[in-house]
């Protein structure tokens, strides 16, 4: 990969080997009044996007497809190397799941665009013909993280694009690589460059971007940063949506498929490092199922195979960064060292220090780092709980509330259990996947934020209403203006009836009086 310098006075973003550690790219971040610059070019790109049809926004977006679909071992090889999750991982969990979505933009905005005409129930209404149209935001300020720089950053700008937005977007300072690559890919397929505009930069180019003038923000990353978003945006009055952190709960209760959720659990905890906002990192297992889980975990996180994640024969790789790795030591650590039990690692051994194995807890005391923040890494905590009503009672403690799993072989008691959880989403059986479903909203509750990626809800929060009432009798009063009467009280009085009488002779009062508030109107106009 060519390098770019960064003009002495920028600070620069770089792109790094996650597994080797060494610099590929910089870089220079966009300085604030570059920001405003790419938020002027965004509007004035913006008329011409929103008046191509949805359809032919939406032919844009397959050619997109086709392009990530043609370039997928590519694309694949870059996430894996700025990220460092392995190749097979980045074209199921972020390649495949950006070709669904951008499949679903195009097929389902034609039809949320459509106005909606709607006829009043209210008799004294029927002149009114009521029409509810869907009209895009403008500019779209799109933030993105690095965990999953390609995905979650589609995710956004796709559904903005498709409803007729224009977008700046700025992807993290670990992954300007695959945030360029999306991008490039885009513009190759006829998105025009004002439409969309890149800016590069850490946390003080995003917060310059939110002060400058979009007319949205989606945001992802921390509950922290995001709470500073939400203020700045409710500071303008504009909305936003916020992914945010997660501490998801799995409940496996004593009837669980005991080996299926051990490999279920597994993979979803130690996928992609332990960086995802949806991993499974808490575990709440009922009495029955507690020591043969332990025992399955034991065995799974043994198999586990750390490495270089190009090349195509390990599990999983490093963290994206020594800084990033130091967090989750710090929280594994206090937890073991407040009494914590080791149950199981992974053989590997840690030599870089970006490294973490994956580790499995039990016994994790309340208040430890393991109960009280989130960990974003390869450490996995179970605890027993005395009863399916405990473990939901356990994990509602969470401050987040982002996603969660539930494990049974009864699937019906399984979702009575789900319903309980206060999360935005719950798998049965299975576990981070649901994200990949591009037609289920994905999003939180409390700490995890609001607004949702994926899913109708992705598309509509892009735009806000326009409701048109277009009156048929343009030239006639409308009979309640005007001037006022006891009469035309009296009228309404028993007009009232006929809507909502409750007797034949409330219904036949109120068409008196209906025929009395027309011959009004007549006479006035």
């Amino acid at each position: 990969m060519a390098e770019s310098a960064a003009p002495a006075h920028a600070r620069a973003v770089e792109s790094f080997d996650a597994w080797e550690g060494r610099c590929v790219a910089r870089r220079a971040s966009a300085t604030p009044s570059e920001v405003e610059d790419a938020i002027a070019r965004a509007r004035g790109g913006n008329p011409a996007w929103k008046a191509a049809s949805a359809e032919q926004r939406a032919r844009v977006l397959l050619r997109f497809a086709a392009l990530v679909f043609d370039h997928r071992e590519s694309v694949a090889g870059l996430i894996a190397t700025e990220v460092g999750k392995p190749i097979g991982e980045a074209l199921a969990s972020e390649v495949t799941v950006v070709l669904d979505d951008a499949r679903r933009c195009a097929r389902r905005a034609p039809v949320l665009l459509r106005p909606r005409r709607h006829w009043s129930r209210n008799p004294a209404l029927w002149r009114k013909r009521l029409v509810v149209e869907r009209v895009p935001l403008g500019v779209v300020g799109v933030i993105a993280p690095w965990n999953y720089p390609f995905m979650l950053a589609a995710g956004h700008i796709l559904p903005a694009l498709a409803m007729g937005n224009t977008v700046v977007f700025k992807p993290s300072e670990y992954t300007p690589l695959s945030g360029e690559r999306l991008v490039a890919l885009l513009h190759e397929a006829g998105v025009p460059t004002d439409a969309l505009v890149l800016v590069h930069g850490d946390g003080r180019t995003g917060d310059a971007l939110v002060r400058g003038g979009v007319d949205f923000v989606c945001f992802t990353g921390s509950a922290a940063a995001g709470a500073q978003v939400a203020r700045r945006c409710g500071e303008r009055m504009i909305p936003c949506s916020l992914e945010l952190g997660g501490a998801d709960a799995a409940l496996v209760l004593d009837d669980a498929p005991i080996e299926h959720a051990a490999r279920g659990l597994t993979w979803g905890r130690f996928m992609n490092a332990g960086q995802s906002c949806v991993a499974p990192k808490r575990v709440f297992v009922t009495p029955g199922a507690y020591a043969p889980l332990v025992d399955a975990l034991q065995r799974e996180i043994g198999k586990l195979r750390q490495g270089s994640p190009t090349s195509g024969a390990v599990d999983l790789g490093g963290l994206i960064r020594a800084t990033q790795a130091d967090h989750v030591r710090r929280q594994r650590d206090e937890t073991i060292a407040a009494g914590a039990a080791v149950r199981a690692e992974s053989t590997v051994q840690a030599s870089a220090p970006h490294v973490i194995t994956p580790t499995l807890l039990t016994d994790a005391p309340d208040g430890t780092p393991a109960w009280t923040e989130e960990i974003f890494g390869p450490v996995l905590v179970v605890e027993r709980v005395n009863s399916p009503d405990a473990a939901v009672a356990r994990a509602n403690m969470s401050p987040y509330g982002l996603s969660a799993s539930v494990w049974s072989r009864d699937r019906a008691r399984a979702v009575r259990v789900a319903r309980r959880l206060e999360v935005g989403s719950v798998a049965i059986n299975d576990v981070v996947s649901l994200v990949g479903v591009v037609e289920l909203p994905h999003g939180g509750v409390k700490r995890s934020g609001y607004g949702r990626l994926h899913g109708d809800e992705s598309l509509l929060e892009c735009t806000r209403t326009l409701a048109i009432a277009d009156d048929a009798l343009p030239t006639v009063a409308n009979p309640w203006w005007f001037p006022y009467s006891r009469e035309l009280t009296a009228d309404f009085v028993h007009f009232l009836g006929l809507p909502h009488g409750r007797t034949i002779g409330d219904r036949l009062r109120g068409v008196r009086s209906a025929l009395r508030l027309v011959r009004r109107a007549l006479s006035s106009s």
